[in-house]
């Protein structure tokens, strides 16, 4: 859906899991580093055990995946089970950005735009990836919502505004990038900025989302967003 701005655009924030990159990458890198883990010091077959999580993450979702696959090798304790946690946290991820994402980055500082993260979840996770998918050295800042306190995950205000006053432009003046329509097109609409529903990861471009724009590629910004 291409809607012309009536301002300009001088500042694009992005999220970054699902938008930047596909975050399914992450878990599966960290499913191979448990599963390395257990191989190693129990003897049991890597590949397995790594299909076992997949399976499990399918089939009932993210919670208490370690839980049951200990269960499932009869070597389940709660103390383990931290330790895989802390092994999937702190393991070198393998991941790589979406293949439109350093050219748009590219061109919007070419563009002399400035260009900022906002991301969700545990600070130390979240800067791993940065590091990995050297998303440093092509913004000017990121947002860690975690780090602002308690319950500032999104769609709380709190990051949105942080933002604001780090551009110091007014919010109609910042477009903000998102896959996830309840987390960043709601956050970002209620400070005011101008939201661009990327379809990516879980969620279809289907215009039910009261983003101003959708596209299903960062290559279409350019086309329906006026960018000065």
């Amino acid at each position: 859906m291409s809607r012309e701005l009536d301002c300009s655009i001088r500042a694009v924030v992005f999220d970054m899991d699902d938008t930047l990159y596909d975050e399914m990458t992450f878990v599966q890198s960290g499913f191979r580093s448990v599963a390395q883990y257990l191989s190693t010091r129990f003897n049991l077959d890597k590949e397995k055990v790594y299909q076992d999580m997949l399976r499990h993450l399918k089939f009932y979702g993210r919670g208490e995946i370690f839980d049951s696959v200990l269960k499932n090798y009869g070597i389940y304790t709660p103390q383990l089970v931290e330790e895989l946690v802390e092994t999937y946290r702190v393991h070198t991820p393998e991941i790589s950005l979406y293949p439109d994402v350093v050219e748009t980055l590219e061109k919007l500082r070419a563009m002399k735009l400035k260009i900022g993260i906002i991301t969700d979840g545990l600070h130390s996770v979240q800067k791993k990836k940065v590091s990995t998918l050297k998303l440093q050295n092509y913004v000017d800042f990121i947002i860690y919502t975690n780090e602002l306190g308690p319950n500032c995950e999104k769609p709380h205000p709190a990051s949105f505004l942080h933002a604001i006053g780090m551009l110091n432009l007014k919010p109609k003046n910042i477009l903000y990038v998102g896959n996830n329509p309840e987390k960043d097109i709601s956050g970002a609409n209620s400070v005011g900025m101008q939201s661009f529903h990327l379809c990516r990861g879980d969620y279809t471009c289907n215009g039910s989302c009261n983003a101003r724009f959708h596209a299903k590629s960062l290559k279409t910004l350019f086309d329906i967003v006026i960018l000065k």
